[in-house]
């Protein structure tokens, strides 16, 4: 049996980036807490943690139960910068809604470009009763999106009119 994929340096880089740390647990809306790179299960009031502790709990932690969703539910093959831009997205919005979503049948239907597109749909985000398009999730999505639509070996010239 093959080695799941995990998730590269790029995609950790991904999250963090988006993620951002806190040092210090925090409060969401929601009641839970929250610390380090978006780590909420041991969370807890007045926890404090170092980055590099962090970014063990992300790796170890937090992001194997996401890449085995994503081995579990995802039929077709995926490039390394497909299934780092899987993560990210599947982190960022839960397993459950990740595997309610519209780009998994997408990417079994082997639709790169409709999972994509069904990627791009998650950011919105309810506002006071409202759906609004939230530019954080937005610029979230367009990094994710870049990911998994970039080719492995690079981007590729596209010949212009010229």
């Amino acid at each position: 049996m093959a080695r799941p994929m995990r998730t590269s340096a790029s995609g950790l880089e991904l999250i963090q980036s988006f993620e951002g740390f806190r040092p210090r647990a925090a409060r969401l809306a929601d009641g839970r807490w929250l610390i380090g790179f978006g780590h909420t299960a041991t969370a807890r009031p007045n926890l404090q943690i170092s980055q590099r502790d962090a970014v063990l709990i992300l790796i170890h932690h937090d992001l194997p139960p996401i890449e085995d969703l994503i081995a579990e539910r995802v039929l077709s093959p995926l490039s390394q910068n497909e299934f780092d831009a899987l993560v990210s997205f599947a982190f960022n919005i839960g397993a459950d809604a990740f595997a309610g979503s519209d780009v998994v049948p997408a990417l079994n239907a082997g639709d790169r470009a409709k999972a994509a597109d069904a990627m791009w749909a998650w950011r919105l985000a309810n506002i006071s009763g409202e759906l609004r398009v939230v530019d954080a999730l937005a610029r979230r999505r367009a990094a994710e999106v870049a990911l998994f639509l970039e080719h492995p070996s690079g981007r590729a010239a596209v010949p212009g009119a010229l």
